[in-house]
């Protein structure tokens, strides 16, 4: 148990020759078990802790380090100095050095114009100051090899943000405020975790204090022009002295079911997605209207935000009214029919489908030709149409119920006779002058004639795949089956093709 610290020059000051006393053993136990609870570390973690310098921050790294033998991990100090007052942060970020140092652990301090930052990409200071502080601690967790970024946020913060999304308005999701654990990197592979989330900011600041831990305050906390601010100086003490002395409480708690449904929801929206988007670009995601209708609300709502983060990769403008205007356009709209969404995005009714889609993109860029050969057997992956082919070769005698199979497979397999084609096979966009027999039917038909009767939209013809064997067309993805090489009671070898759509999720 981290009990004493040399001074280090810097105003540090710590206790010597004390016993463990139950504020600490409480307060260390809040995280021991915060860190339990939600499954936080593995042994062997090296753990970045960020630092500002504040009491949250300073109490963090101090109760992790009190831990840090229990749960076998090894911990790195990070600061970034913001650049936004002058020589008091430059003092913080000495101090955080000095605190490190003294711990005997290794420390990374960097320092970021924010004010330039926000002023280039247009954004406000407290979003520039945030976004510069993760993008710090990924590029710091990356370089020393960290696997967890622990962060000070606290039970007061939980409440705060529950309020001001509340305020603002939000869903489920934004309810469900603050994540105790997230992932800071798209692969997954570096962890967020926040182990003071179970304690409140009076119980912090009575831990440093009994433990004589020096902290700085940062003016801008204070401010009244923030509404955060006025949300935890003014709207939070009204709530505890008037209406329930417990308020932070429940609306942590508030948060906790909120993050419990909302993963539950988000789990039943990915098992409809196969069901309900038709076609996924990088470019434009569209959605079977018919298939879309037959959810509850609360899927199709979820539905509609997660096509815009597959685009777009965020939602901070996308709110509530810009949904409903495209459940709107979804339940009403005539073909053809369009409205504009924020970030450059717009959604447009297409026969029965809703397209979503980038709106320059939609005016002036299509997909570009691709072909690819077709792995037999093998994989085959098509990055243009965020689609990948799968094919296996099999003894009809080995399956010989297949028939009865084919006949109630997806749209996204089809079956070959291998005694009348070879492994010689393509897969590319549409070129002109496309034609092919479609199974059941005689005669030759137009590939164009295809699009048209099955409500294709012009502007993502050129992203679905076609089969190709020599001048054959042998399947039109996810469409039509052609009856050249089709399965018959002789054929001896077959050919299974099956088409994966790829889907990504929203953070």
């Amino acid at each position: 148990m981290v009990k004493t610290y040399e001074n280090c020059g810097c105003g540090f000051r710590g206790k010597r020759g004390r016993g463990v006393n139950s504020g600490q053993d409480r307060f260390i136990g809040n995280i021991r078990s915060t860190i339990t609870r939600f499954n936080m570390l593995t042994p062997g973690d090296k753990v970045l802790v960020g630092v500002s310098g504040g009491p949250d921050s300073v109490a963090l790294l101090h109760g992790l380090y009190a831990l840090r033998d229990e749960f076998e991990m090894s911990l790195h100090v990070a600061h970034l100095n913001h650049m936004l007052r002058g020589e008091a942060a430059n003092e913080e970020a000495r101090y955080v050095q000095c605190l490190a140092e003294s711990l005997g652990l290794g420390c990374t301090v960097r320092k970021v114009d924010v004010r330039n930052y926000a002023d280039e990409r247009k954004v406000s200071i407290e979003l520039a100051a945030r976004d510069a502080r993760y993008d710090f601690y990924l590029r710091t967790a990356v370089d020393i090899g960290a696997s967890r970024v622990a962060l000070g946020h606290h039970a007061g913060d939980q409440a705060e943000t529950v309020l001001l999304r509340l305020i603002r308005g939000a869903g489920m999701r934004g309810l469900g405020g603050i994540p105790a654990v997230r992932p800071l990197d798209a692969s997954g592979g570096i962890t967020v975790i926040r182990p003071l989330l179970g304690l409140t900011s009076s119980e912090i600041r009575s831990y440093c204090d009994e433990e004589q831990l020096v902290y700085y305050i940062d003016a801008s906390n204070v401010s009244p022009v923030y509404l955060r601010n006025r949300i935890r100086h003014e709207l939070i003490p009204l709530l505890e002295q008037d209406y329930n002395p417990r308020v932070v409480q429940a609306l942590c708690n508030t948060a906790e079911l909120a993050q419990g449904d909302d993963d539950y929801i988000s789990r039943k929206v990915c098992e409809k997605l196969g069901q309900i988007v038709e076609d996924s670009s990088p470019y434009n995601v569209a959605l079977s209207i018919p298939a879309l209708s037959r959810q509850h609300t609360a899927i199709q709502r979820r539905i509609i935000r997660w096509t815009v983060c597959r685009l777009a990769g965020e939602l901070d403008d996308f709110q509530f009214i810009h949904v409903e205007k495209v459940l709107e356009l979804a339940g009403s709209g005539r073909t053809g029919s369009c409205i504009s969404l924020p970030g450059g995005l717009q959604a447009r009714r297409d026969y029965e489908r809703i397209i979503i889609e980038w709106e320059e993109m939609a005016k002036s860029q299509a997909c570009p030709p691709f072909e690819y050969k077709l792995q037999v057997p093998g994989r085959t992956d098509i990055p243009e149409a965020c689609i990948t082919i799968d094919a296996d070769i099999f003894n009809m005698k080995d399956k010989p119920d297949l028939f009865e199979t084919i006949s109630s497979m997806g749209k996204d397999e089809a079956y070959f006779d291998m005694d009348l084609i070879d492994e010689n096979i393509t897969v590319r966009n549409r070129r002109p002058g496309d034609r092919l027999y479609p199974l059941g039917m005689k005669g030759r038909k137009k590939l164009k004639d295809v699009f048209i009767d099955k409500k294709i939209s012009r502007n993502i013809r050129d992203d679905i795949p076609v089969i190709i064997w020599g001048r054959e067309i042998l399947w039109v993805v996810g469409l039509c089956v052609s009856d050249f090489a089709k399965l018959s009671p002789g054929t001896r070898k077959v050919l299974h093709l099956r088409a994966t759509r790829r889907y990504q999720s929203c953070g």
